[in-house]
């Protein structure tokens, strides 16, 4: 008799706790009618919400927050875009150089110009180039010297103008067959 009595005990409590709720939320109001109560037990409207109207104005911090990752973002994307436009800068500048070398050795075949006018327009050359690929990032850097827009010697002497730490980033990006002929190239050079 004792094991049935307190099941139906706790059965008893629970059902007059819910009863006392709801009494309590059409007695207080919160809720008018028994589609209310329907929609509050479901989920869909929630009492405990304060309306938009009464929320301080000055309490902007959540859209300050959400303003500040959209700039955030709109920074990312135009760091990228600027990234971009810096490797395809760096695409152009290569391949103007590579032009310019070869009209410089067409002008030394037809006898316009001297070696040693050339030699001096290729380290002059070579040296703007170098500025430019020590500002690049070492991956596309990297890319773009392997396209073969510039033949390997171009290659071999623009890699010993640059910066040794970022040389070495570059040449850990590159092909490892290409990385290893370049670098005997550059034995070969000195």
């Amino acid at each position: 008799m004792k094991f049935l009595l307190v099941p139906l005990l706790i059965i008893g409590m629970f059902v007059s706790f819910t009863t006392a709720m709801l009494a309590m939320l059409f007695f207080t109001e919160t809720v008018k009618s028994p589609e209310e109560l329907q929609e509050i037990l479901s989920g869909e409207n929630d009492p405990s919400r304060l309306d938009a109207s009464f929320v301080d104005e000055e309490d902007k911090l959540g859209q300050l927050a959400s303003l500040l990752e959209t700039y955030r973002s709109e920074y990312e994307t135009k760091q990228d875009s600027l990234q971009d436009q810096l490797d395809s800068l760096g695409m152009a500048q290569t391949t103007l150089a590579a032009r310019e070398t070869a009209q410089t050795a067409l002008e030394v075949a037809f006898g316009k110009t001297t070696d040693s006018t050339m030699v001096a327009l290729r380290k002059e050359r070579i040296a703007e180039l170098a500025t430019f690929y020590n500002k690049l990032k070492p991956a596309p850097a990297a890319e773009i010297l392997q396209t073969g827009t510039l033949d390997d010697t171009t290659v071999g002497l623009l890699m010993r103008q640059l910066q040794a730490q970022h040389m070495a980033k570059i040449m850990a990006a590159m092909d490892p067959e290409f990385a290893a002929q370049i670098t005997n190239l550059m034995k070969e050079l000195e």
